[in-house]
């Protein structure tokens, strides 16, 4: 009984919420917007990746020419 009285007391702010709606960000073009973004995340990735390989790559090479010289 309890909880269905904090349910009507709840249901209280549904008016007040009806009056005045929150205001959202306009959805024009939103998908070409979130694409090209994720595109831009796309290239940043591959690029840091690839950073990464050749940075390891030199590492390892350069460990491979110390273990042959000794």
């Amino acid at each position: 009984m309890v909880a269905l009285l904090k349910r009507l007391t709840n249901l209280d702010v549904v008016g007040a919420v009806m009056q005045s709606p929150a205001q959202y960000p306009s959805t024009h073009n939103g998908f070409k917007a979130d694409r090209q973004k994720l595109k831009g995340d796309v290239k940043t990735v591959t690029s840091n990746l690839n950073r990464n390989i050749q940075n390891m790559a030199t590492k390892i090479r350069k460990l491979r020419q110390k273990c042959h010289r000794q």
